[in-house]
């Protein structure tokens, strides 16, 4: 059973020197001048990953050390800062001790010179008594960043410069993490894109010149006959059905049905079918079907649809659909366009939805903003605020100008309107109606009625005086429900409407000019005409073509709310 003990304890010890004889052995290319010995462990331990266990007390990592050396052992690159400064390295258990070289006592006194007063402390002495606040606290913030991973050897006992100090093994700590500066944590770690290669090509993913390292690196020049898997793309790249890349794409970038890129792409993207971005786009994206990116700056064109998750600046043109985060740009779809944030320009076939707008939005059906500083046009236009003209049907302006009347003139006596939309530009949905005596009933009292829609802008002169100009279109029905005859009254107004500052109600009145063009025909009298909108003042009563007009000037009155 000892001998048994013995032979587990010797192949123990045996693997841990095997892995450190390993570390030694592998090959690196280091070229530093004038550096500290700090900032070359760490930059050796970063790049070729090996872990360094050392005291800075007993290591003197801020003296300037040069080295330069071309594909060789680690050991060889260790031998040379050993050369410059007394220190020892062993490899033990996969990492790399670094000492003080007790061969070379008097460049350690020349190192650190101690006084006979003063002990030499060590954060790693837990029961070491505190002199002041100050080491106090600089030892509990190592101890808080060094942990055990095995049992301390006993502490060797080295003399140095006519004094004595405390020594401990360090292969029983790891090394410190390194303390993240305010700046990298705020910004992002980059990419490892790995190795950069003039080119490759492969037949699927993995099965290729680069073989399963496909994915870690960056090629000049890339072509994938069916589907490529490649790390990045710095050049361009060719697929003949899909390419697949890691991490970012500089160049140009072609494929028969799509490509799919996770990180940025600066550049030309043109599939077939779809191109996909995970991160930003700098550039043109072109597919058949969808395009689909982070933030961009681009010229974005699909046959079906753009999608943006983050923010656009550029052009977005497709066939169905344009969706993005935000629209600093122009947006042009077959069907709707979709800014979750603000919108430059928007222009659809069917409808438009945006936060604020710039320049405007046009469709045929439904308009939808926020702040809209432009222009509206569309069937339905709906917007918080409008500094500039919505143009449509229905203009809904939540902070616009909204107003319900009631007047009367002197062709329908009784009159009620809406009017909705901006200052600039409002829609007026008009009724009315009249009453007249009854033919051949001279005691009874028959109803003719109007209804009627009408544009108009409101100018205002002074904080109490708005000067309104309207155009309204009234169809008269004459003492029945619906008169099927071309019955028109056509109305131009010039209101003007006193209010006391900062009320919404307020009083008008103005000169009206009308024009009533009428194809109505009376069998008993044989006359074309309305027989009921017909005064006595007319400027103009002209029948020609089975059509009669009539011109007047009349006035209209009334209060708004």
């Amino acid at each position: 059973m000892k001998n048994t003990g013995l032979l587990f304890v010797f192949a123990f010890f045996s693997g841990l020197v095997s892995l450190g004889g390993q570390v030694l052995e592998q090959r690196v290319t280091l070229r530093y001048s004038n550096k500290p010995l700090g900032e070359v462990l760490a930059h050796i331990s970063e790049g070729y990953d090996v872990r360094f266990s050392y005291s800075p007390d007993f290591i003197p990592v801020g003296r300037k050390v040069t080295l330069n050396v071309n594909n060789e052992p680690l050991s060889v690159a260790l031998d040379g800062l050993s050369s410059q400064l007394p220190i020892a390295y062993a490899a033990i258990g996969g990492q790399v001790l670094l000492r003080p070289d007790k061969n070379r006592e008097n460049q350690m006194g020349q190192l650190q010179t101690l006084t006979g007063s003063v002990r030499q402390k060590s954060p790693i002495y837990p029961n070491e008594p505190i002199v002041d606040s100050k080491t106090k606290a600089e030892r509990e913030r190592l101890m808080r960043r060094m942990y055990p991973i095995g049992e301390p050897k006993n502490p060797l006992v080295i003399k140095s410069g006519g004094e004595s100090y405390r020594e401990v093994d360090l292969s029983a700590f790891y090394l410190p993490l390194p303390e993240t500066v305010e700046e990298e944590r705020q910004t992002p770690a980059r990419k490892n894109t790995g190795d950069t290669r003039l080119a490759q090509i492969s037949l699927l993913p993995f099965l290729g010149t680069n073989a399963l390292r496909s994915n870690e690196i960056t090629n000049k020049f890339s072509v994938n006959l069916l589907w490529g898997t490649n790390g990045g793309v710095d050049g361009m790249e060719v697929g003949g059905f899909v390419n697949n890349v890691k991490n970012d794409v500089r160049g140009v970038q072609v494929a028969g049905f799509g490509s799919t890129v996770g990180g940025t792409v600066s550049g030309t993207q043109v599939s077939g079918l779809f191109s996909i971005i995970g991160d930003s786009l700098t550039g043109v994206q072109a597919s058949g079907l969808i395009n689909i990116s982070g933030n961009a700056q681009a010229v974005q064109a699909a046959g079906l649809s753009n999608v943006t998750n983050g923010s656009f600046t550029g052009v977005q043109a497709a066939g169905l659909f344009n969706v993005s985060g935000e629209a600093n740009g122009l947006q042009a779809a077959g069907l709707f366009n979709y800014s979750g944030g603000r919108a430059k320009s928007q222009f659809s076939g069917l409808f438009n939805i945006a936060e604020d707008v710039q320049v405007g939005q046009a469709s045929a059906l439904l308009n939808v903003g926020r702040k809209v500083s432009g222009f509206q046009i569309g069937l339905i236009n709906i917007a918080d605020t409008v500094s500039g003209v919505p143009i449509g049907l229905l203009n809904i302006v939540k902070h616009g100008y909204n107003r319900f009347e009631i007047s009367a003139n002197d062709a329908l006596f009784a009159n009620v309107s809406l009017k909705l939309g901006a200052y600039r530009f409002y829609n007026i949905i008009h009724l009315g109606a009249r009453w007249d005596k009854e033919p051949g009933n001279p005691g009874a009292a028959a109803m003719s009625w109007g209804l009627g829609y009408g544009l108009g802008t409101a100018l205002p002169l002074n904080p109490r005086l708005l000067l309104n100009i309207e155009a309204v279109a009234i169809h008269i029905n004459e003492m029945e429900r619906w008169t099927t005859d071309l019955n028109l009254l056509n109305q131009l107004r010039f209101t003007l409407d006193f209010h006391r500052e900062g009320r919404r109600t307020s009083f008008f009145a103005g000169p009206v000019a009308n024009v009533l063009v009428s194809k109505r025909y009376d069998p008993d009298t044989g006359t074309v005409g309305s027989t009921v909108v017909d005064p006595s003042y007319t400027l103009l009563d002209h029948t020609k073509g089975g059509a009669n007009v009539k011109l007047w000037a009349g006035l209209q009155a009334g209060v708004r709310f």
